[in-house]
């Protein structure tokens, strides 16, 4: 997925900081009007002026102290001008990795496999003999990017030209197929020295689920995490073949705008493949840092536990980011995605204890300001509120 991490944690210091100076006043917006509103409406006022912008539909989730607000502005299809339902899902991009990885630590907590096993262990040999220096590769490198593994989706243009462009469409892609893009493939650096993000490991994670479990990875995942947190509008890709709801994805290219709903309306491969909604997520996120229903603390601990590879050190767990905002001491759990015409962010502010997700159906370019702006003015009115 075309992931930014290091850009949204940039982002989340700069706009923490800022709120923490009393930054509150909203561009475009009459003072004294958002002071009479209520906090709902002083939300659902920002995400309509987002798709005023320009964004082409939006979903937002926070929950946190004096708030709990879930709202949706825009069209789920342009074309047909249909307005976006809180039922709609988006397709998540990477933010599905989360879900993958907490997926494989609860198997590894319930004692099916162990986290520093050797991923050889569990990948047959016509996979790990085409990947140098296997042998010293674990489950837990796969899912904190320390492999050194070539990503498939951003090392080079062979996959979004076999993706986009020969394949098209109707192709239902299964995680075998990912495999001939990224194997004998040189690696970044020996594993273990270092941290490169690569969609190309949760390819991998998701076939070793696969092989302890005995079954896909969709049903693994809806088994463990979907089920167990009551996630009534989350799908993986293969589970969402045929299904109706999800919201028509935008991304402009040279001056013209393309829909790439045709190709995530079924994607399924493990790196990304979920499709949901803000309200699911601030459910999963929630559930995942603050519940035993799906994770223990021994297992929680395993999943918050960076790294703290590369330069500058990595922040990045098993499937999660854990930034300490150093302007205000905030800890801020996340993880974010963006694919052609998707993107979406996820967010935990510990000492607020309030949830942030945010969903969009418009992606790079003028899409990313306004969902910047958005997030902008979403910290803004929070830290009013809190205050």
């Amino acid at each position: 997925m075309f992931q930014q991490l290091p850009n949204l944690t940039k982002q989340l210091a700069q706009i923490v900081c800022m709120t923490g100076l009393g930054l509150t006043l909203l561009s475009g917006c009459n003072s004294s009007n958002i002071q009479q509103a209520t906090p709902d409406e002083q939300f659902q006022a920002v995400l309509d002026e987002a798709v005023e912008r320009g964004l082409p539909a939006v979903s937002v989730t926070i929950e946190g102290r004096n708030i709990d607000f879930s709202g949706v502005a825009g069209a789920a299809d342009l074309t047909s001008g249909e307005k976006v339902q809180q039922d709609n899902r988006f397709y998540v991009a990477s933010t599905g990795k989360t879900l993958l990885a907490a997926t494989l630590v609860q198997m590894a907590g319930d004692g099916l496999l162990g986290l520093d096993e050797p991923i050889n262990r569990w990948l047959p040999r016509e996979i790990t003999e085409r990947i140098p220096s296997s042998t010293g590769m674990s489950v837990r490198m796969l899912l904190n990017h320390t492999t050194g593994i070539y990503d498939f989706q951003n090392d080079g243009d062979e996959w979004d030209n076999d993706f986009f462009l020969v394949s098209g469409p109707d192709r239902q892609w299964t995680q075998a197929d990912a495999l001939p893009y990224f194997l004998d493939r040189p690696l970044h650096f020996e594993p273990g020295s270092d941290y490169s993000y690569s969609n190309s490991n949760y390819i991998l994670a998701a076939l070793i689920i696969e092989a302890v479990s005995g079954q896909p990875v969709q049903h693994a995942i809806r088994q463990r995490i979907i089920d167990p947190l009551g996630l009534r509008h989350t799908l993986q890709g293969d589970e969402a073949i045929g299904q109706a709801g999800l919201v028509h994805g935008y991304f402009d290219d040279e001056g013209e705008r393309y829909d790439s709903h045709p190709w995530y309306s079924h994607y399924g491969l493990a790196d990304g493949g979920i499709q949901s909604n803000s309200r699911d997520l601030a459910r999963f996120i929630r559930g995942l840092l603050k519940s035993d229903l799906i994770l223990d603390d021994a297992m929680r601990a395993e999943m918050l536990q960076p790294s703290l590879l590369g330069t500058p050190p990595s922040s990045y767990g098993l499937g999660i980011n854990i930034r300490k905002v150093e302007q205000s001491g905030e800890t801020v759990y996340s993880h974010s995605g963006k694919d052609p015409g998707y993107q979406t962010k996820m967010l935990f502010v510990e000492s607020k204890d309030t949830v942030i997700t945010l969903c969009a159906s418009g992606s790079f370019g003028e899409y990313d300001e306004a969902v910047e702006q958005l997030l902008l003015e979403i910290f803004t009115l929070l830290e009013d509120l809190q205050t």
